[in-house]
């Protein structure tokens, strides 16, 4: 009998455990934040310590560290632009180490997987993680218009365009835009802008198939 009030005791703990951590991280969480539309000005809502541990601790709150991840890898990002490399790498490092960590959890976030093909692309664009974090968002979110400018804008950039299927999930993006989301024209404008020579080759002949009128827009 006293072993069954021990056990009892214990799974009390440990539920109450689990309850007092999920709904302290509940409190400490950050805002939701979207991933950024325009890759030219991905910056951070958040500009400080992004915490960790207490959601890392509650195993019923995935959702906030996949939150927390995706403020420190857009954080990352956004000084691979304005800071020094050493606090550039340190940074990257530690941004790649949280993102690659949740995803091992939770597998199926599209933004996440596309932050890590953007912080690989920073630290080395020809990595082939570019490539294949750029193919999970795909995979994970196939028609998400969220996401749809910042896709264009790493497939034309750093030459994933030069592998098969990736350049036929470009395509649809391009499709899609073209016939059933015109506002985000502008998106393959810019993408076209900032690509490589063989993705503005690509989105040149793409626009071309579907509207041939909306040719000399990308070349203003």
């Amino acid at each position: 009998m006293s072993r069954f009030r021990i056990l009892l005791t214990a799974l009390a703990l440990t539920i109450g455990f689990c309850a007092i951590a999920s709904a302290v991280a509940e409190m400490t969480a950050l805002e939701r934040t979207a991933f950024p539309a325009d890759a030219a000005k991905i910056r951070s809502p958040w500009a400080g310590d992004v915490p960790s541990l207490l959601a890392t601790f509650s195993p019923f709150r995935s959702e906030l560290e996949s939150n927390h991840a995706l403020i420190t890898a857009l954080q990352a990002i956004e000084s691979g632009r304005q800071k020094s490399a050493t606090v550039r790498s340190a940074e990257h490092a530690d941004a790649l180490g949280r993102v690659r960590q949740t995803l091992s959890i939770s597998p199926y976030n599209p933004e996440l997987w596309l932050a890590l093909a953007l912080l690989q692309a920073q630290r080395d664009p020809h990595d082939p993680v570019v490539v294949e974090a750029l193919k999970m968002t795909y995979f994970t979110a196939p028609n998400d218009a969220r996401l749809m400018p910042v896709r264009l804008d790493i497939a034309g950039r750093f030459d994933a365009l030069a592998i098969p299927d990736v350049k036929d999930l470009v395509r649809n993006d391009v499709q899609l835009i073209m016939t059933r989301r015109p506002e985000l024209k502008p998106a393959i404008v810019s993408a076209y802008r900032r690509a490589s020579d063989l993705g503005k080759t690509f989105f040149q002949d793409a626009v071309q198939s579907i509207d041939p009128s909306f040719v000399p827009t990308l070349r203003r």
